[in-house]
C-alpha cells in the first residue's frame, strides 16, 4: 500500500494530528508544486497538478533501455516495447490496444539507451485516468508475450529502422557513436539490427520482462488536471499488489575520453542537402551542463548569434544550426552549417571552426538576452501538462531519479557569469573534443533505376492458436459517451460565445475580442490580411512570400535586433507568413505586456523598412535552398502527384510548388517589387483580427480603430479557393534515389467542402480509415497484418469556400514493396465498399472525434485559432454546436452511404516512388 496511507493511519490512531500536518511529513519530496510518493514495493509516483489544463499526461517510465540488451541481442528492449501492446492476462490480445484507443487522446511508447516509456494523454475524467492506471499495472505485471506476434513486430521494427536510418543525420550520428564506443554500449542503436533481432528467443524476452519491468524499477509521472486523492487510491489499488523484485545490475557506459577516439571524420552521402557539422563531445561532467545548454542560442540566435551573424549574414553559408545533448554519461554540442553547391566548402569548414573555437568572447548583453530567452522557455514549459510531464520523465532518468535537477539547472543558468560562460565554452569547444561530419547529396550512380528482383519469400508467422479477443464495448456505451460530449460541448460553446465580442472597424475590418485568462497567462492576436485577386497577383507568389518574411524584420524606427529584444522582453513572439493571397501575423505576449508589444509590432507592420541587405540575404538563402536535387522518395512522390493533378497555369497562386518556377521567379525579383506590392495591396480593409487573453475589451477596440481602422485600398479583393476536379485512376511508379524505403501517396478528390451536408459522415469515415496507427482499417492491414510500413497517414481535406475535398493516404514502405502497398490500400477500400463499416466502429469513431472536439474547447488558445476562420466564413461558435449534433445523429447507414457515394476506385490517383521506378518528366 502507499506509504502515505500507511502513515496516515498511524498518525490518526496514535497522535491525532491533522491531515495537513501529516501531509508535510509523508511526502518523499515536494518542490515547485510537484509531489513525489513511493509505494512499499518501491514504485514511485510524481504528481504535477495543473487545474488549468484539459488533459492529463501519464508516463510510465522503466529504468531500462537498450543498454541492458544482452550481448548479441541488440534491439530486445525495443522489441519488447512493441510487444507490450499485445495483451495481458486479463486484457487479452488486441483488446489492450482498443482500450487505449478508447480512453486516451494519444498513446505511444519509446525506447532509448536508458529507459522505456509508455505515454498516454487522457481527458481529465476519472474513468479514463483510472482505466489507464489499471492498464499500465497490467502491462507491468501481467504482460503475455506471444510468439505469434514476434515475426510481424520484427518486420515493423525493421520498417522503423529503414525510415530512421535513411535520414542523413541519423546515419552520421550512428557512425560517430560506433567510433566512440564500438558495437557496444552507446554504439548499438536502440532500434536493433535484423540479424540480432531474429536471433531473440521467447525465453529471452520473458526474462528481460521479468528482470526489469518491476515496480522498484519504475516511476509513473502524472501531470495536468486530476483528483490527487483518487489517483493515489487507484495507484495503491493497482500497483501495490505487484511485488518488488531483485534487479539485475544496470549496464555501465565506459567513461568516454574523446581525445583518444581515433576515427573523427565522417561522411554521409544521402539526400539532397550539403551540410558540415562539428560535434563536440566528451564524457560525464554535470558541472558544465548549464553553460552548454546556452550554446545553441549564443551561436545561432538571429541576428546576434555569432555563427549566424558571421556565416549567414556574410553569405558564407545558407543557414547554421546548433543543439545540445546533455546526458548522464556524456555532453555533446552540435554546431553546423547548411550550404549550397555554389558555396566554398573549404571556407565553410574554416569558418565553422574559427567562429566556435577561436571566436571572441560573449558579452554581458548577449548572455542576458539568452538567459531571458531560457527563462521564457521555462515559464512556457510550466504551463503545459505535457511539457512538464515530459521534462520530469526525462530528468528522472538522466539524473538518477532526481527530477528536481531541472530546477537546479535553471537556477544555475540564471546565476552564470560572463566569465564562467566564456571559460567553459573555451574549454569544451576544442579540437580534442571535436568530431567532424559531412553530409553530401546522394551520388549520381545511386539515382538510376534498379531492376527489381521478385521475392519468393512470404511473411512468416507461427501456426499458433489465436487467443479469443474480448469483444469491443457495446455501441450503446459509445452512444452514451457521445451524448455526454455533445452536451458538454454545447455548454462550453454557449459560455464562450457569451464572452466574445464581434464587430467591424470603420474600414470594414472584422474583429473578434475574446477577453479571458489563458492557461499560460498570455494574450494572443491573429491578424489575417487578404488582398488582390488571382489575376492581379499572377506570378507574384514568391514576392508575397518575401514580403511576409521581411515585414517584421525591420522598420523605420526599429532594427531586427530591437524587434528580437522586444519579443524576448515581452515573453512573446511576432511572426508573419503568407498563404495564397494573404498574409497572417501572429502576435503573443505576457498579458501584462501585451498592449505595449502589440502597439510596437503594429507600428513595425505599418512602417516596414524592407532593408536591401535583408532582401539580398533571403534571396541568396532561398536560391541556395532551391539549388539541390529533388530525388528523395517523399519529395519525388509529392512533386509527381502534384504535377498529375495540376489544372492551373504556372504563375497562378494556386499552382503547385515547382522548384524551377520558384527559382525563376526569385532570380527575377527585386526589393522594389516587394515594396511595391506592400504599398499597393497591404491594407486591413479585407482583414480579420482576433485577440484572446486578459485585457480591457473597450480599450483594445479603441486601439484597433485608431491603428487599423483607417487603412484602405482601392484594389479589388477576391478570396482564393480551389476548384473541384475529378480524375481518372492512375498509378505511377516514379524513380527516386536509392533508399531503404519508398514513399506512397494517393488522392481521391470528392465534391465536398467543409460545410457540405456529407462532411460529418466523411470525417467519421476518415477516423475509421486511419485514426490509429495500430487499430484503424489501414493500421491493421498495412502495419499489423502485413508489416509493410512503420508509419502511415490518412487525411481528409475539405475546402471551406467551395465544395471541393480529397481523401489522402501516405505511407513509407520498404523499397520494392510498392505493389503490395497499393494492393492492400485497394483491399481496404474494396472491403469498405463491399461490407461497409460496423456499428461499433461508427460509434467508437464518433466518441473519439467528440472527445477531441470537447478537449479543444477547454483550451482558450485553441478556440483562438478557430476565430479568424469563423469570421472568414461568417460562422460563430454555435455553428460548431450544430456540427456536434450532426455527428451525434450519424449511424452505420450514413457512413455506408458516403462510402458508396464517394469512394470511387476508378478515380484514385496513386504515386509510388523508390529506386525501382521510372524517371518522371517535370
Amino acid at each position: 500500500m502507499l506509504m502515505r496511507l500507511k502513515k496516515l493511519t498511524l498518525s490518526l490512531c496514535l497522535l491525532g494530528i491533522s491531515a495537513t500536518g501529516f501531509a508535510q511529513t509523508v511526502l518523499v519530496k515536494a518542490e515547485h508544486d510537484i509531489e513525489e510518493y513511493k509505494l512499499d514495493n518501491g514504485f514511485r509516483v510524481l504528481l504535477a497538478p495543473n487545474d488549468k489544463e484539459s488533459k492529463v499526461f501519464v508516463n510510465t517510465v522503466y529504468f531500462t533501455g537498450s543498454l541492458n540488451d544482452p550481448q548479441g541481442k541488440g534491439g530486445l528492449a525495443h522489441l519488447l516495447e512493441h510487444l507490450a501492446f499485445k495483451g495481458t492476462e486479463n486484457v487479452k490480445g488486441e483488446e489492450f490496444q482498443r482500450r487505449l484507443d478508447r480512453y486516451t487522446l494519444m498513446t505511444n511508447a519509446s525506447t532509448d539507451y536508458y529507459s522505456t516509456k509508455y505515454t498516454n494523454i487522457v481527458r481529465p475524467e476519472t474513468a479514463a485516468l483510472n482505466e489507464i492506471i489499471y492498464l499500465e499495472a497490467e502491462r507491468m505485471d501481467k504482460l503475455v508475450l506471444q510468439e505469434k506476434y514476434v515475426p510481424s513486430e520484427i518486420n515493423i521494427v525493421m520498417r522503423e529502422r529503414e525510415v530512421r536510418m535513411d535520414q542523413p543525420f541519423a546515419v552520421l550520428m550512428d557512425q560517430m557513436w560506433k567510433a566512440a564506443y564500438g558495437n557496444q554500449s552507446l554504439g548499438r542503436l536502440p532500434i536493433g539490427d535484423l540479424s540480432e533481432l531474429q536471433s531473440i528467443k521467447m525465453n529471452e524476452l520473458n526474462k528481460f520482462y521479468k528482470d526489469w519491468y518491476a515496480p522498484n524499477n519504475a516511476v509513473m509521472v502524472i501531470s495536468g488536471k486530476f483528483d490527487k486523492a483518487e489517483v493515489l487510491k487507484q495507484i495503491d489499488k493497482n500497483f501495490s499488489p505487484i511485488p518488488a523484485r531483485k534487479l539485475p545490475q544496470q549496464a555501465q557506459v565506459p567513461l568516454l575520453d574523446s581525445a583518444k577516439v581515433k576515427n573523427r571524420q565522417f561522411l554521409v552521402k544521402k539526400g539532397s542537402d550539403l551540410a558540415k557539422f562539428n560535434i563536440y563531445m566528451n564524457g560525464k561532467n554535470e558541472a558544465i551542463q548549464p553553460v552548454l545548454a546556452l550554446a545553441p542560442y549564443l551561436y545561432t540566435l538571429q541576428p546576434s548569434g555569432h555563427l549566424y551573424s558571421n556565416m549567414v549574414e556574410t553569405g558564407i553559408a545558407t543557414n547554421v544550426q546548433a543543439s545540445t545533448w546533455l546526458d548522464e554519461d556524456f555532453n555533446l554540442v552540435f554546431m553546423g552549417a547548411i550550404y549550397s553547391p555554389k558555396h566554398d566548402e573549404k571556407r565553410i569548414a574554416q569558418s565553422l571552426i574559427a567562429e566556435v573555437e577561436k571566436n571572441p568572447s560573449f558579452n554581458e548583453v548577449e548572455l542576458k538576452r539568452v538567459k531571458n530567452l531560457m527563462k521564457n522557455a521555462q515559464d512556457n514549459l510550466l504551463t503545459s501538462a505535457t511539457a512538464v510531464g515530459s521534462m520530469l520523465s526525462d530528468y528522472v532518468v538522466s539524473s538518477q531519479g532526481d527530477w528536481t535537477q531541472y530546477f537546479k539547472d535553471q537556477q544555475a543558468i540564471q546565476a552564470l557569469t560572463v566569465e564562467q560562460t566564456n571559460q567553459t565554452l573555451q574549454a569544451f569547444l576544442t579540437t580534442q573534443h571535436r568530431f567532424s561530419g559531412d553530409i553530401k547529396p546522394t551520388p549520381e550512380e545511386q539515382k538510376k533505376a534498379l531492376e527489381q528482383k521478385q521475392s519468393s519469400e512470404t511473411a512468416k508467422t507461427l501456426d499458433q492458436q489465436a487467443v479469443a479477443e474480448e469483444p469491443l464495448k457495446s455501441a450503446d456505451e459509445y452512444k452514451n459517451e457521445v451524448a455526454e460530449y455533445v452536451k458538454s460541448s454545447e455548454n462550453l460553446l454557449k459560455q464562450t460565445e457569451q464572452k466574445i465580442q464581434r464587430g467591424k472597424l470603420k474600414n470594414g475590418m472584422q474583429y473578434v475580442l475574446f477577453p479571458t485568462t489563458t492557461r499560460d497567462d498570455k494574450t494572443y492576436a491573429t491578424i489575417n490580411i487578404g488582398f488582390g485577386t488571382a489575376e492581379s497577383l499572377f506570378n507574384k507568389d514568391e514576392v508575397i512570400e518575401f514580403t511576409s518574411y521581411l515585414l517584421l524584420r525591420a522598420s523605420d524606427k526599429y532594427s531586427l535586433q530591437d524587434i528580437a529584444d522586444k519579443s524576448i522582453e515581452s515573453g512573446g513572439l511576432a511572426t508573419a507568413s503568407s498563404a495564397n493571397n494573404g498574409i497572417e501575423i501572429q502576435i503573443s505576449a505576457k498579458s501584462e505586456k501585451f498592449d505595449d508589444f502589440f502597439a510596437y509590432i503594429v507600428d513595425v507592420m505599418k512602417n516596414p523598412k524592407f532593408e536591401q541587405s535583408q532582401f539580398d540575404l533571403i534571396k541568396l538563402q532561398s536560391l541556395a535552398t532551391l539549388d539541390r536535387p529533388y530525388t528523395e522518395p517523399e519529395t519525388v512522390a509529392a512533386l509527381t502527384i502534384s504535377r498529375l493533378l495540376e489544372t492551373y497555369k504556372a504563375g497562378d497562386l494556386r499552382y503547385h510548388y515547382e522548384p524551377e518556377l520558384a527559382k525563376k521567379q526569385i532570380k527575377a525579383m527585386s526589393n522594389q517589387q516587394v515594396k511595391d506590392l506592400y504599398q499597393k495591396f497591404f491594407t486591413t480593409e479585407h482583414a480579420q483580427i482576433a485577440i484572446t487573453g486578459k485585457y480591457d475589451a473597450k480599450h483594445i477596440q479603441n486601439v484597433l480603430n485608431q491603428q487599423l481602422g483607417n487603412w484602405k485600398s482601392k484594389e479589388k479583393y477576391l478570396r482564393l479557393s480551389g476548384d473541384f476536379d475529378q480524375y481518372k485512376a492512375q498509378k505511377v511508379h516514379a524513380l527516386s534515389e536509392q533508399r531503404e524505403f519508398g514513399n506512397y501517396q494517393s488522392i481521391l478528390t470528392i465534391p465536398v467542402g467543409a460545410y457540405h451536408k456529407d462532411a460529418p459522415a466523411l470525417i467519421v469515415l476518415d477516423s475509421i480509415l486511419g485514426d490509429s496507427q495500430l487499430s484503424s482499417r489501414l493500421g491493421k492491414e498495412l502495419r499489423e497484418k502485413n508489416a509493410l510500413v512503420y508509419g502511415f497517414g490518412s487525411q481528409l481535406q475539405l475546402d471551406d469556400v467551395v465544395d471541393s475535398g480529397a481523401i489522402k493516404v501516405e505511407a513509407n514502405y520498404t523499397a520494392g514493396k510498392s505493389a503490395q502497398v497499393s494492393q492492400v490500400i485497394h483491399q481496404v477500400f474494396t472491403e469498405l465498399l463491399n461490407t461497409g463499416v460496423t456499428e461499433q466502429e461508427v460509434e467508437a469513431a464518433k466518441a473519439r472525434i467528440m472527445k477531441k472536439r470537447v478537449t479543444s474547447l477547454e483550451d482558450d488558445r485553441i478556440i483562438h485559432q478557430m476565430l479568424v476562420p469563423q469570421m472568414q466564413n461568417q460562422k460563430t461558435l454555435m455553428d460548431r454546436a450544430q456540427r456536434d449534433q450532426e455527428f451525434a445523429k450519424l449511424g452505420k447507414v450514413d457512413i455506408d452511404a458516403v462510402i458508396k457515394k464517394y469512394i470511387k476506385l476508378d478515380q484514385l490517383v496513386e504515386v509510388m516512388a523508390d529506386q525501382y521506378g521510372k524517371p518522371q518528366k517535370p
